[in-house]
């Protein structure tokens, strides 16, 4: 009966929250008040209310609703319908959905549950590692002293078929391993020696249709294998050996459409590919072997507009063809048969106001005419 009293007199429901009253006494919940049409009138007695902003509260009535007893939908906790909502917020037994949610993950759990999920959860490992590198460099280096590199191979290689784990966990390589200061070399030379590169050679193996894992592989591959160091020429070599340069044509072959896929496939093969000793023109004999001439050509060819892939696509094509012995003559025969030359003259008179370009176009096509 209490709360029968307490009913608003418009939905016949006793509402939380605001409760509005005339100036003679009778109330009506604040969401009845709010859709009451022009001329506003008591729907009590049709005095005349004012308007909207100007509602009278009746606290008074707010209380006797707070103290109603209720209990929580969860536990069954028996509590008061002012309470019971922040109870149910904080509830142990309120059903949890994963922080990485929207990266994918489907789990739904009790809260007691949901801490040691986010611990073995390879969606919210991701994310966890992400946070920290979502700034520029001071982040980035904040984030390799923390040890996030050494977190990011560990994640990727202990959930290989977790195509998510794999594409963000080269993506974060590729952020955190930028740059070329000492500090850039030795996050680089750190992530060498943590295996990232291995592990991102088995995510582009492991995962060869699917274009997020391959686009942010290869970049992550430029970037750690970037440097004309010894370290630098030492880690291309381990990107070798691990199969990263037919990994990376594959990845060219696969996805000829996918304008940023064909941008960081060069840039890898760019830096991979790089060095003039014997272990330098090892790798460029095994670029042309896995088709990565062709491959960088059809680039050129399938995406004239985009000058990333002009500029990366043309320095590609230059270090895998460099070279003074016979098997560098038959790479750049192999790059004139695919019309190599012809798709360097085309970058060059589609953008002539782009230096990089320029530069690496007509080197191409001095090497190659």
């Amino acid at each position: 009966m209490a709360a029968q009293r307490l009913e608003c007199p418009v939905c016949l429901e006793v509402q939380d929250g605001q409760q509005h009253q005339c100036r003679e006494g009778h109330v009506f919940c604040a969401s009845c008040d709010s859709s009451l049409r022009a001329p506003r009138l008591c729907p009590e007695c049709r005095m005349a209310l004012g308007p909207l902003s100007q509602a009278i509260r009746s606290r008074s009535h707010e209380e006797r609703i707070a103290a109603l007893p209720a209990a929580c939908s969860h536990c069954g906790l028996a509590t008061t319908r002012g309470e019971v909502a922040a109870h149910e917020q904080g509830c142990p037994q309120r059903p949890r959905a994963c922080p990485a949610a929207e990266a994918g993950c489907a789990w739904s759990g009790l809260l007691a549950d949901k801490a040691a999920h986010e611990a073995t959860c390879p969606f919210a490992v991701c994310q966890r590692m992400m946070a920290p590198l979502q700034s520029e460099v001071q982040n980035r280096q904040l984030a390799a002293e923390a040890g996030a590199i050494e977190a990011i191979v560990a994640a990727m290689r202990a959930h290989p078929q977790e195509e998510d784990v794999q594409e963000q966990g080269c993506r974060a390589l590729c952020i955190v391993c930028c740059g070329t200061d000492a500090a850039g070399r030795a996050r680089k030379q750190r992530a060498a020696a943590a295996g990232a590169i291995q592990a991102v050679v088995a995510a582009l193996q492991a995962h060869p249709q699917v274009a997020g894992v391959q686009e942010d592989g290869c970049g992550a591959l430029a970037n750690v294998c970037s440097g004309d160091d010894a370290a630098g020429r030492a880690r291309s070599q381990s990107a070798a050996d691990a199969g990263a340069i037919e990994a990376v044509a594959a990845a060219l072959q696969a996805h000829p459409q996918v304008a940023r896929v064909q941008q960081q496939g060069c840039w890898a093969l760019v830096n991979v590919c790089s060095g003039t000793d014997a272990a330098g023109l090892a790798r460029k004999q095994r670029a042309a072997d896995a088709g990565a001439i062709e491959a960088v050509v059809a680039a050129l060819q399938a995406h004239p507009q985009v000058e990333a892939v002009q500029d990366m696509g043309c320095w590609a094509l230059r270090n895998v063809c460099s070279g003074t012995d016979a098997a560098a003559r038959a790479r750049r025969q192999r790059a004139v048969t695919a019309r190599a030359p012809e798709a360097a003259t085309a970058a060059l008179q589609a953008h002539p106001e782009n230096a990089a370009v320029q530069g690496q176009g007509q080197q191409l096509r001095d090497l190659l005419v």
